[in-house]
């Protein structure tokens, strides 16, 4: 594969046009969601979109085009005004200028269903569940509810595909087919429930492209620069990490550690293979000391970069 490398970076704001549930953890009957999207469903969801809009029928190759040409930041809940990127404070966990509480109250709801008993009518013992979704529109004013991220693109080529960059746009090509970018990210879907409809979003304008290093402007922490093949992200110290940061004990930063586990495609079928990435310090964990990360082409995990 031909490596052309320069990144550009892009903003990218969609508006949500149905519930979203991007899969966190269980409790009881309760599955919860998180408050933001992380890279890889979205690569997911682009994966499968552009492989259909490009008629090819090699996923993998798709994915891996995506992986090499793209990394993606994680997306935050926007009232289309701030970014609420979570932070560990002394008064808690805030999502922006709101409390963990305010922002649940205005953006989180949940759904409950069971299967009925065909023979008395009554629920289905042991079907019970609840499923946690992201609304979209705001529960206390009924205002429309945006993701908004971040995402680098260079250009590769190879491999019969290439991308062509054109003002804020650009347009992915498979030998003699096109695709504009902004088109195949209309009518994105991603995360769970999918099959109810869930997880339906819209391109807000086009993908813009950002002539700045500085990322305060547009919502985020932090200053990026490239490095190589790799794009380096500079984090000050009481500043919050917006992606999940690989654990390393000698790392000086508060907040909370989960283990990532993914679900990939193998020879029996989509989701059957366990991936994991160990452990890594959750969005909004807040930094002691300022620190460089490298952002990764596998799913947008940050990597300390002097460890």
């Amino acid at each position: 594969m031909k490596n052309k490398m320069s990144w550009h970076l892009h903003s990218l704001t969609f508006r949500l046009k149905s519930p979203l549930h991007i899969g966190s953890h269980k409790v009881m009957h309760l599955s919860r969601t998180r408050a933001y999207v992380p890279a890889r469903p979205l690569w997911g969801a682009l994966t499968s979109k552009l492989t259909c809009q490009l008629a090819m029928t090699d996923y993998e190759k798709m994915g891996e085009f995506l992986k090499k040409t793209m990394i993606f930041g994680y997306f935050y809940l926007s009232d289309g005004n701030e970014v609420f990127i979570p932070q560990y404070t002394k008064e808690g966990l805030k999502f922006g200028s709101l409390s963990q509480i305010e922002f649940e109250k205005r953006y989180i709801s949940s759904l409950a269903s069971t299967a009925i008993e065909s023979n008395s009518f009554t629920a289905e013992e042991g079907t019970l569940h609840e499923v946690e979704f992201v609304s979209p529109y705001s529960i206390n004013d009924g205002k429309p509810v945006f993701l908004r991220g971040l995402l680098w693109v260079s250009g590769f080529q190879g491999l019969g595909l290439s991308i062509t960059f054109e003002d804020d746009d650009f347009s992915i090509s498979y030998y003699n087919k096109r695709v504009k970018f902004s088109e195949s990210l209309d009518a994105l879907q991603l995360g769970g429930e999918r099959k109810y409809g869930f997880g339906l979003l819209k391109i807000e304008g086009k993908p813009k492209k950002e002539d700045v290093n500085d990322l305060k402007n547009l919502g985020f922490f932090g200053e990026w620069e490239e490095k190589g093949s790799e794009i380096l992200l500079k984090i000050k110290k009481g500043d919050p990490v917006w992606s999940h940061v690989e654990y390393t004990s000698d790392l000086k930063i508060r907040g909370d550690i989960e283990a990532i586990v993914g679900r990939d495609w193998d020879d029996m079928g989509a989701g059957r293979k366990l991936s994991t990435h160990g452990l890594c310090w959750s969005p909004g964990s807040v930094l002691i000391e300022e620190e460089a990360f490298k952002i990764t082409h596998d799913f947008g995990l940050w990597i300390r970069e002097n460890p």
